[in-house]
């Protein structure tokens, strides 16, 4: 039995520009009804499964699938760098199912499998097709920037010096079947870059991208911890004005709370601090009183 292909890390902007497939051939009317494609990133990523983190930042339901009663949706996941689109119908019913119901914007988790779509010649539209996906939490999104992050300037690194290498007269080949990583992806970096024109100056300019990457998740981070501190300040003197002598409801609190404009995953993540810091507890389900 084939071993199945490990899901990839990749940001979107090469996700997206990842048009070589093994045949580099494409066919099909409608994303569903392309076959697999082992497609070759740029920096020579073998790209058959995926696991990317992003928001979600638009949901579009497109209508039932020629003969299935099950619709079909496309969605919009963006990170630091670009936007993945996601497609889900009668053959994951489940992601269908989530993509209906889920709140925009929010973060969430996709594992997928790549579909390469070419409606005529040289236009390649590059989407994901769900195995699973779930809502996670913004500090899950931020984990998988840094780790897309260092798995990028990895590679980056390592096409900068085959590269540099080759200018001085190495043999391209030689240096990634003595230096490279195994036979597959030493193959997959050397049809990547006879096929991209990959060069020093797209490794600059990317390396740039991936920077710009990890420097919005650091203001991201600080803007999260002053959104949370300015939520507790709040709920703190809500929980005063409210205040019965018995406590507060945590739906009235929510309320009151979202009428000042607070995400309710924000109010809800300062509750919940609170609690653990010991500020305030609940005398009894559903109820929240300051300590």
């Amino acid at each position: 039995m084939a071993e199945r292909e490990i899901a990839q890390r990749l940001f979107a902007k090469e996700f997206n520009a990842s048009t070589l497939s093994l045949t580099n051939t494409f066919s099909g009317d409608v994303p569903d009804m392309n076959p697999p494609n082992l497609l070759i990133s740029p920096t020579g990523v073998r790209i058959n499964r995926v696991f990317v983190v992003g928001v979600i930042t638009e949901v579009e339901k497109l209508g039932s699938e020629a003969g299935n009663e099950c619709d079909l949706w496309k969605a919009r996941i963006s990170d630091p760098t670009g936007v993945f689109i996601v497609y889900a119908g009668q053959y994951q019913p489940e992601a269908a199912i989530f993509l209906s119901t889920v709140s925009v914007p929010s973060y969430v988790a996709v594992v997928g499998k790549a579909r390469a779509y070419e409606p005529e010649k040289d236009s390649v539209f590059i989407s994901i097709r769900p195995e699973e996906i779930n809502s996670v939490e913004g500090t899950i999104r931020d984990r998988w920037v840094l780790d897309t992050a260092e798995l990028t300037l990895k590679r980056l690194d390592l096409l900068s010096e085959i590269l540099s290498d080759q200018a001085h007269g190495g043999e391209l080949s030689e240096h990634m079947r003595s230096n490279g990583p195994d036979t597959g992806s030493s193959e997959a970096v050397l049809n990547a870059v006879a096929f991209y024109g990959t060069d020093q100056n797209y490794i600059s300019k990317f390396r740039q991208s991936v920077r710009k990457a990890l420097l919005f998740i650091k203001e991201n981070a600080g803007l999260e911890i002053q959104q949370k501190g300015d939520a507790e300040n709040l709920i703190v003197k809500l929980l005063k004005e409210l205040n019965n002598g018995k406590g507060v409801q945590y739906s009235c609190l929510l309320k009151e709370v979202g009428s000042q404009r607070v995400p309710e995953e924000v109010a809800d993540a300062a509750v919940r601090s609170l609690l653990a810091k010991g500020e305030c507890y609940e005398p009894k389900h559903g109820v929240i009183k300051l300590v």
